[in-house]
């Protein structure tokens, strides 16, 4: 059979690999049945294949058909074979492209890492030839298919192969028609697969304008659906508008504005965290989100009514002062000071009444003020012994395996306290100033020491600058012994809710 794919070949070299003959159209024809054969064959006749294609335009279809029976052949060598074939297959018709497109998306489900390489490759010289058609091919299977596996690995060659080219390969108008084509299909997609086409515009040459920015905020605030509120029960809905949130927020600026998860936030969520069946370390999360949001709100309407609930959920954290008994005696108790709490609600009303100075002295909340004020002053005694106590062990000498990390959690602990201190003084001063620029304490490590240091005098080292989320620091019994949290995983709805999971079988081109 293969000196007879042979004479084939000949036939159609000799007709200059024309289909002016019925004799070269037959051969090219029987090329085609001789896919079927043994494993020299197919290779043999997948190359001329390869080579005649281009000539016999009415016989493409057919040819496709072959090519994708190859990649369902047991033999890996020759399903990579036929792989690399597809380019030439758009090159010969521009017509197939989006059905090679189609076939080259499914195969990324190898599991050969071989074969996923081959088939990477393959997409991205049909890119260099149609790039637009190209991109809009790989979207359009990723909204289509059903396959959790293939979308997932789409959008990462998306990410990782596209969207990284340089200006060269990634002119400003494919980049355009990437950016328009990722828009129209990203509020069709799961919570996960959002997120990453969010990361993926936001790196994009193209949208690093204000307006470009502010484009990619109102995408996240149209996939929380904000305007539908929230019950106050439903912490699966929560979980995923924070994690949301969380992805605005890389993208906000002075003109990049947070205010609408500012008033979702203070309308539906704060008054209601302490009752949830949450973890404390989740909690705190939710008020870190709104804290970190607060500097990038602009104004909104009824600043009172929501500047109170803020305020109010803030005074639940703060203890009352203890009162003297008539022999001038307090009690010994020491209260449980929520630091790490008290700091994100007191910068959350820290910075949203930089924008409404009045609330803290209207005369309808002057009581309100005078008790808030002597909880602070009570709070700011507790954070300064605290603190005393924190420098003295930043300064000491750590021992053990892990003193890094111990030293990590006391600078965190110490600069939270520090937060609180600066807040209490803005806050207790008549009118309030809210001038002070504070670094949160989850920031990255090396501003912490920076400011430690500064602040100080207190020099620390440490390798990584790495960003620190820790757990709740409260006081002084266990602060300093909690470690840092790792980063958390995007929240995935569980199934049977309303993100179903996507199931389905291999499907034919």
């Amino acid at each position: 059979m293969v000196d007879r794919i042979y004479d084939l070949y000949n036939v159609l070299n000799d007709k200059n690999g024309t289909n002016n003959s019925s004799e070269a159209l037959d051969a090219y024809k029987n090329l085609i049945e001789a896919i079927k054969q043994g494993p020299q064959e197919k290779k043999l006749a997948l190359q001329f294949i390869a080579k005649f294609c281009k000539n016999f335009p009415a016989e493409m279809t057919k040819t496709i058909e072959a090519v994708i029976d190859l990649c369902e052949d047991e033999d890996i060598i020759i399903r990579k074979l036929a792989i690399k074939e597809f380019p030439t297959l758009v090159r010969a018709s521009n017509d197939t492209l989006p059905r090679v497109i189609g076939v080259l998306i499914q195969l990324l489900q190898s599991n050969d890492t071989t074969e996923v390489t081959q088939v990477q490759n393959s997409i991205m010289t049909i890119y260099h030839i149609n790039p637009k058609e190209t991109i809009s091919g790989i979207l359009s299977e990723i909204q289509r298919s059903q396959e959790d596996l293939l979308r997932k690995r789409a959008l990462r060659f998306i990410c990782s192969r596209i969207a990284t080219l340089d200006e060269t390969d990634l002119p400003k108008d494919i980049e355009e028609h990437l950016v328009k084509t990722c828009k129209d299909i990203a509020l069709e997609l799961d919570a996960e697969e959002f997120v990453t086409i969010i990361k993926l515009l936001s790196t994009l040459r193209s949208m690093q304008t204000l307006i470009a920015r502010q484009e990619l905020v109102n995408m996240i605030i149209s996939q929380c659906h904000l305007e539908q509120g929230w019950n106050g029960v439903d912490t699966d809905r929560l979980s995923l508008v924070a994690t949301f949130m969380g992805h605005a927020m890389s993208l906000l600026s002075k003109n990049v504005h947070s205010t609408k998860f500012v008033v979702f936030m203070l309308d539906y969520v704060i008054e209601h965290i302490e009752k949830l069946p949450l973890s404390s370390d989740d909690k705190l999360d939710l008020f870190r989100i709104l804290a970190e949001m607060c500097p990038f709100c602009t104004e909104f309407d009824r600043p009172k009514e929501r500047l109170a609930k803020l305020f109010n959920v803030l005074m639940t954290f703060l203890p009352e002062p203890p009162v003297e008994s008539e022999a001038g005696t307090t009690t010994d108790a020491t209260p449980d000071f929520q630091f790490s709490f008290i700091e994100c609600l007191s910068y959350g009303l820290h910075q949203l009444s930089r924008k409404y100075p009045d609330f803290l002295i209207a005369e309808e909340n002057e009581e309100r003020v005078k008790d808030f004020r002597l909880r602070l002053r009570y709070l700011y005694r507790g954070a300064s012994s605290y603190t005393t106590q924190l420098k003295n062990a930043l300064n000491g000498k750590v021992e053990g395996e892990d003193q890094e990390e111990q030293k990590k959690t006391r600078l965190i602990a110490y600069k939270i306290c520090s937060n609180v201190q600066i807040m209490i003084r803005d806050l207790c001063r008549s009118p309030p100033s809210f001038k002070s620029n504070i670094v949160l304490s989850w920031k990255p490590t090396e501003e912490l020491k920076r400011s430690h240091s500064e602040s100080e005098g207190c020099s620390t080292t440490n390798k990584n600058g790495a960003g620190t989320n820790t757990s709740t620091v409260t006081g002084p019994a266990n602060a300093a012994n909690k470690r840092a949290r790792p980063e958390k995983p995007l929240y995935r709805p569980p199934s049977g809710g309303a993100q179903k999971s996507r199931r389905g079988g291999y499907q034919r081109y």
